[in-house]
């Protein structure tokens, strides 16, 4: 419970917010921040950025957190292509 709680307020502290939109693919969704920023989501939790670097995702109550590197992503939208990731331990 506490690394949900520790990464939630990373999620807070650190995240790019906005959605431009999503698209599904058959590797899980690519996902376009209002910002730009392209995050490559995969069904088997893993992330990735456009232009370098890798991670992962997980569900929360009502947004996707993706952690790449040192920096962390909220996706308040949900791609309905995406299965449920857990919070990473």
């Amino acid at each position: 419970m506490r690394r949900l709680l520790i990464s939630l307020a990373a999620v807070l502290a650190t995240s790019s917010y906005g959605l431009a939109g999503h698209v599904c693919n058959q590797n899980g969704a690519v996902v376009t921040m209002a910002d730009g920023t392209e995050l490559y989501l995969g069904k088997n939790c893993d992330a990735a950025l456009k232009g370098g670097g890798t991670g992962k995702w997980w569900n929360a109550a009502s947004f996707i957190g993706v952690q790449i590197g040192d920096k962390t992503y909220m996706v308040r939208e949900e791609p309905d292509c995406l299965p449920f990731c857990a919070t990473p331990s």
